[in-house]
Order: C-alpha cells, then sequence, then structure tokens
C-alpha cells in the first residue's frame, strides 16, 4: 500500500541479493518464492491469506487481476535487472537503476534536476546490483562527477536525464503493462 520493499533472496552465509525492490501498488512475493521482504522505509502491506498464486482463482476478478499485472510486472523487472546484472558495467547498471526506480515513482522534473526521496542505502544498492557498497560509493562519486546525479542524504537528483538515459541505454517499455 505504501513504502518501499526489498525482495530478497539470504545465502546460509547471511549475504543477501535485492531481487527487486517493490513500492506503492506493488505485488510482494514471498512463500512458495522463498524470499525474504525486508521494509526499507515505513511500510503498509496487505497480506492475503493462505497460498496467494494457488489461490489465485478463489479471489474476486478484480483481485485476481490486480495480482497477475502485478505478477507480470515484477516479472519484467526481475528479466531487465538480470541483464542489468549479466551485461551492463557498474556504472551503467547503477544508473539504469537509478532511472527506473524515477521512472516508477512517477519522479517530475523541476528546474531541470528530476529529484526523489529514495531510502536505499549504499549496502542496499550493492545487494540490487551485484557490487560492494564500497564500489557503489565509487560509481555514485563517478556519476556525480559527471554530472548525471548525485544521491545524498536520501535524496537522488538526476541533473543530465537524457546523458543518463544514453549511458544507461534505458528503455521504460519494460515497465509499462501493455497488450502486444
Amino acid at each position: 500500500m505504501s513504502g518501499w520493499v526489498a525482495s530478497c533472496k539470504v545465502l546460509n552465509t547471511g549475504m543477501r541479493t535485492v531481487l527487486d525492490i517493490s513500492l506503492a501498488g506493488d505485488v510482494v512475493m514471498t512463500g512458495w518464492t522463498r524470499e525474504v521482504a525486508t521494509a526499507l522505509s515505513p511500510a503498509v502491506v496487505v497480506e492475503l491469506p493462505g497460498p496467494t498464486f494457488e489461490g489465485l482463482l478463489s479471489y474476486p476478478q478484480p483481485i485476481s487481476e490486480i495480482i497477475l499485472k502485478g505478477m507480470a510486472r515484477r516479472y519484467a523487472r526481475l528479466a531487465e535487472h538480470v541483464v542489468n546484472i549479466g551485461r551492463r558495467g557498474a556504472v551503467e547498471r547503477t544508473a539504469h537503476l537509478l532511472l527506473e526506480l524515477a521512472h516508477r515513482i512517477n519522479a517530475r522534473e523541476k528546474d531541470g534536476v528530476v529529484s526523489f526521496a529514495c531510502p536505499l542505502t549504499q549496502a542496499d544498492l550493492g545487494d540490487a546490483l551485484g557490487l560492494s557498497a564500497v564500489h557503489v560509493n565509487r560509481v555514485l562519486k563517478e556519476l556525480r562527477e559527471g554530472g548525471f546525479v548525485s544521491f545524498r542524504g536520501g535524496v537522488v537528483e538526476i541533473y543530465d536525464r537524457r546523458g543518463l538515459v544514453e549511458l544507461a541505454s534505458f528503455d521504460p517499455s519494460y515497465l509499462e503493462l501493455r497488450s502486444v
């Protein structure tokens, strides 16, 4: 309903990978996916009783549709995240994730800057990007010195959105659920 939630896989060693960052209106899956949901900010969630996927057909149609569309959106984000980690460099994947988050929360440009509150720590970013927190720090410094973006005090400011889009090869069409 509100807030930011990380869906994670946690290894026996305690290391985690952030698979997805859910925002207000997103479907968070845990049960059969064996993921751990961690609130990154104060969050309000609605828990559906019983096994959600198996009971999908027993829910009223509007709720089933919300769940199915939410799962489709999540799958599209997960597929893009796999490409991000597997094929983009550290700078590009960081830029891509920041652009994705800005798009998903509908951040608007004001005075030439796209700005939004972001509760992610450098450790959270690292776990989502497959990077160490130290490497995330270096990448954010590189993006800041390049005049693209800054991330300080829980606020992301994108100064050169077009340049960042080009740098990251960001195409937000995967975030839109449309019929083909």
